[in-house]
């Protein structure tokens, strides 16, 4: 009996043995026809001038790779490499353009071969150039004003040469402009000729050698038909002023780009658009308003807009502010007022109503604008603690800078909505005061999304920054919602935001801009978070 038992544990033994040995073999089967895995960066993509590199790590079941790049991700494939080397190099692409990388390896038996590997983007480097970067001023609709350096910058520019936007490797010119001798020496060319609404690649050429280029898009065409009143050409400073009174309903009032208006007090009782002209002086036609806008009483407007205008107080040197953009103070419903791609500055307040008034600003718009110098009063006032108030308020595309204080509404009763989008604010409001002044709420909430808030203005120069948010104790029922918002590591709250910001930028405003203190909010961090989605998208890479 007891030999019995040892031979049926022999068996056992065998069996089991024989059952783990099949068992392995099977793994090893399974493990040689797995897929292979998607190729993986060894190194991180490299552009040198107008080449990109391309470092995998290398696969030991893999016979081979492909690599291929794009420029609209893989709509289409711009080139292509096949072979056994992880390292692959693309050259003679266009300079400063993005391109999407991907990669597949290939095993002995194709239907193991891995997976499509998305390997990233990556952006060839700008051609070497003593060509300047063109801004907003440099275009109008027809035209372009072309610069470049002219100090230990080599052989000097000879020809201007206009390709058509899609000809990036600069082969069929379409016009071809020499230079004159001055030229030559100040560095500048403004060419005509050109369509509006319309992208081109501008270059510059010593002799048969290109220098640089960049893009370069026109303007839209300016408004044209029986409602435009064309004020070009006319160096007249009392025109506009006289113009506002005789103009009809609805009417787009356009002013010469490179001319300074008078406004010495209009109050507005009908719907107009007053709009610059198309010129290369930055800020476009400027308005030099001496005596504050109002509104006729009881007026009903659908809209007043300005438009790529300049609007300031004129003042004597070392003078504060002492008027008022706008300061209505009778009882009137307007359903827009907006300023779009316009300077707003020097003023005690941008728009202020003065209380007794009743009616509705039913929709307050800022956008693509700087505002900047706003003292005493603030960029939006109701001084009105009934029978009149704000709507929708919105902010968007624009910088505000050094204004003491920023939205102040005594009406009893809630707006609608508040905007702050794509957005740089740097010492909005002054240390101590309230971002939001509020004596009621939002229906619909505050909302912050991709912006940039910095700290408070040091008007008594002491070094004390920090302000309220919202005044205390106000605005209980009102959300505050941000989205990709920053504020900077010098930005203090005496009352912090009601729901947290999403996110706190380690440096100070001075490390994160050029030179906030006199507007320029150029990011000079290049591992700020938000460099290329966050804050006025003027300012970003």
């Amino acid at each position: 009996m007891k030999n019995l038992n040892k031979n049926i544990y022999r068996i056992m033994l065998f069996f089991f043995g024989v059952l783990f040995l099949y068992s392995c073999s099977e793994n090893e089967d399974m493990v040689k026809q797995t897929r292979l895995f998607r190729p993986v960066l060894n190194k991180p993509l490299i552009s040198i001038d107008n080449t990109i590199i391309v470092n995998m790590a290398k696969m030991k079941s893999a016979i081979a790779y492909k690599v291929e790049i794009s420029r609209d991700t893989f709509k289409t494939v711009i080139k292509t490499y096949e072979g056994s080397s992880n390292e692959v190099v693309f050259d003679n692409l266009v300079w400063n353009a993005s391109y999407q990388v991907r990669a597949i390896a290939f095993a002995s038996d194709e239907q193991y071969n891995s997976k499509i590997s998305e390997l990233g983007d990556i952006k060839t480097q700008r051609f070497p150039s003593i060509m300047a970067i063109p801004v907003r001023s440099d275009v109008i609709d027809t035209g372009a004003k072309v610069h470049w350096a002219t100090v230990d910058s080599g052989a000097e520019v000879t020809d201007i040469k206009v390709f058509a936007f899609e000809d990036e490797l600069l082969q069929t010119p379409l016009a071809s402009y020499p230079t004159t001798d001055d030229e030559k020496l100040n560095g500048e060319k403004i060419i005509y000729g050109l369509t509006p609404g319309t992208k081109y690649q501008i270059a510059i050429y010593s002799g048969s050698t290109v220098r640089g280029w960049e893009v370069y898009t026109t303007k839209d065409p300016l408004p044209t038909g029986p409602d435009v009143i064309d004020l070009r050409g006319t160096n007249d400073p009392s025109l506009l002023i006289s113009t506002l009174a005789s103009a009809p309903e609805a009417s787009t009032i356009i002013l010469d780009g490179n001319y300074t208006y008078n406004a010495t007090g209009f109050s507005f009782s009908k719907s107009v658009t007053i709009k610059s002209g198309y010129s290369f002086v930055p800020g476009g036609a400027k308005i030099a308003v001496s005596s504050q806008f109002k509104f006729v009483e009881n007026s009903n407007i659908t809209s007043v807009v300005f438009d790529g205008v300049s609007l300031y107080q004129p003042l004597s040197p070392g003078t504060n502010p002492s008027g008022y953009l706008f300061s209505p103070d009778k009882s009137y419903t307007i359903n827009e007022l907006k300023f779009d791609n316009c300077r707003i500055y020097d003023f005690r307040g941008l728009m202020r109503s003065r209380s007794g008034t009743t009616g509705l600003l039913n929709n307050f718009i800022i956008n693509n604008s700087i505002v900047t110098n706003i003292r005493d009063y603030s960029v939006l006032m109701n001084e009105s603690t009934s029978g009149f108030n704000f709507g929708n308020i919105l902010f968007k595309n624009s910088t505000l800078y050094k204004c003491q204080k920023f939205l102040v509404n005594k009406a009893t009763t809630p707006v609608t909505s508040i905007k702050i989008e794509d957005c740089t604010f740097s010492e909005v409001v002054a240390a101590g005061a309230n971002l939001f002044e509020f004596a009621s709420n939002s229906t619909d909430g505050v909302f912050f999304t991709n912006t940039i808030i910095s700290r408070g203005w040091d008007l008594s120069n002491t070094q004390v920054y920090a302000f309220n948010f919202v005044k205390s104790g106000t605005m209980a029922e009102t959300s505050f919602i941000f989205t990709n918002t920053y504020d900077t590591s010098d930005t203090a709250y005496t009352v912090g935001p009601p729901s947290p910001i999403n996110f706190r930028y380690s440096g100070t405003s001075t490390s994160l801009w050029e030179d906030y203190a006199n507007g320029d909010f150029t990011f000079i961090d290049s591992g700020f978070g938000g460099l290329r989605d966050c804050g006025d998208p003027r300012w970003r890479l």
